[in-house]
């Protein structure tokens, strides 16, 4: 019989070693190993590559969110959160993850979210992509509660980047190129995506492909054809469309 490996990720010792005693109960899955916050669960999951992951949200430095987008949701593992959160975010994890364990649980609640993991792996199925549609989601968030940062990873570690020092998202294909002041970052995920998360007073569409940092712009010049180009504080250069023309003037503080 095929085992599947797990890893084992929350910042609390003791939950991990509930997880790991309930594991060792149940003969299809193995552990692969274990993880005490969420930067050290991305380079588990990069080096152990396992089937599943009992994935913690609220961790110290990366929430169990961040890990997923990091990841994008084509690499990333199934998944079963183990969460204290509330009911408006357990409506959320209910409808797009494998299942949620809301703390404190028992092992029947424990082996019911097992059966439902292994019945989507036996079958070859991840579910990335409704794994993929709740990290698209913006509700899961809070109307209210514009996203922060996003994690890159620089060399071989990963780092979480403050959207204050983004001053440009651009598209491409399944990617999104950040531009910084310390350099370049390609994350998984789609612009659209990004942009229902973004402060809509900071972060501006001003071409099909194309965000920009509001605090990031020094002018507006014409072009052609009710185009402009937009250059940027560093002295780069963007496009902005006459689609998007009059709500990028309202929101810089001009009047088409």
């Amino acid at each position: 019989m095929t085992r599947f490996s797990v890893l084992v990720v929350d910042d609390e010792a003791p939950a991990r070693a509930k997880v790991k005693r309930l594991l060792a109960d149940d003969a299809r899955f193995a552990l692969a190993g274990e993880a005490a916050d969420g930067t050290e669960a991305l380079e588990r999951i990069e080096a152990l590559r396992p089937d599943l992951v009992v994935l913690d949200v609220q961790m110290p430095g990366l929430t169990g969110f961040e890990v997923l987008e990091a990841l994008g949701a084509e690499n990333a593992p199934a998944v079963i959160f183990s969460t204290a959160y509330d009911a408006f975010a357990l409506k959320a994890f209910e409808a797009h993850a494998v299942d949620y364990l809301l703390k404190p649980y028992d092992a029947g609640r424990f082996g019911k979210a097992l059966d439902k993991a292994h019945a989507l792996l036996v079958g070859g199925r991840k579910d990335a992509g409704r794994l993929q549609a709740m990290l698209e989601d913006p509700s899961r968030s809070g109307p209210t509660r514009p996203l922060e940062r996003l994690v890159v990873k620089v060399g071989e570690a990963w780092v979480p980047l403050k959207l204050d020092a983004v001053r440009r998202l651009s598209s491409e294909d399944k990617y999104v190129r950040l531009y910084t002041d310390q350099g370049e970052h390609l994350i998984r995920q789609s612009l659209r995506a990004l942009e229902v998360r973004l402060d809509p007073e900071r972060f501006v569409r001003v071409h099909r492909g194309d965000l920009v940092n509001l605090d990031a712009v020094a002018r507006l010049e014409p072009w052609t054809h009710g185009d402009g180009i937009l250059v940027l504080k560093d002295g780069t250069t963007v496009v902005l469309s006459r689609t998007w023309r009059e709500a990028f003037l309202a929101r810089w503080g001009l009047q088409g």
